[in-house]
């Protein structure tokens, strides 16, 4: 509990405190180490506009659903490639599962971003599920050091439609000839569009 209370403590200061005074705040690990060196400048300890992971919060039609939180992996490789993996929901009812990797760029003040990735659906009030790539193309837009707001639109492609054992639309009243033909009649492409908001760390 006392160790627990001294972390509580320690943390709240490092968060408080302005980044020139944290050294003389004198914070040290719960074992006694201590983090900065006598002779060390902060500076030289943390480099506060590097961040390597990222937290986002999606809203729209996009591959994600209309509500969506993901978390990515910032500069993968060389500068500009993220990772984002997420999840989310859609109204009608459905999950959605994404993996993607976005590449930035940088022209005159805009960062437009292209991205690719894969989406796993699940509809699961009728028992079915589609497997689907999605190419994006969007901008961010930097409104404070660690936060970003991004806007894209894109195109998914619907690959694959399939059924739970005990779906709905498997039952012994409903036609495998028409539900055939409604799989086949099922529209593959879908246009999306979704905001982003992000945090880095």
């Amino acid at each position: 509990m006392k160790r627990a209370v001294v972390l509580v403590i320690a943390g709240t200061a490092c968060v408080w405190t302005p980044p020139a005074q944290a050294k003389e705040f004198g914070v040290r690990s719960p074992e006694g180490r201590e983090i900065y060196k006598k002779d060390e400048p902060f500076g030289a300890v943390a480099n506060q506009s590097t961040r390597r992971v990222v937290a986002e919060v999606a809203a729209g039609a996009g591959p994600e659903g209309n509500l969506a939180i993901l978390f990515g992996v910032l500069n993968v490789g060389f500068a500009g490639l993220d990772l984002y993996g997420g999840a989310g929901f859609e109204v009608n009812p459905a999950r959605h599962y994404t993996g993607a990797a976005r590449l930035y760029g940088k022209f005159a003040g805009f960062r437009p971003y292209v991205s690719l990735g894969y989406l796993f659906v699940d509809k699961f009030d009728l028992g079915t599920f589609t497997h689907n790539v999605f190419a994006e193309i969007g901008h961010a837009w930097k409104y404070h050091q660690t936060y970003h707001i991004t806007a894209s639109v894109g195109l998914r492609y619907l690959a694959y439609i399939g059924f739970t054992e005990d779906s709905t639309l498997k039952k012994d009243d409903v036609d495998p000839v028409a539900l055939d033909r409604a799989v086949d009649e099922t529209a593959r492409f879908v246009p999306l569009f979704a905001l982003r908001l992000s945090r880095a760390f």
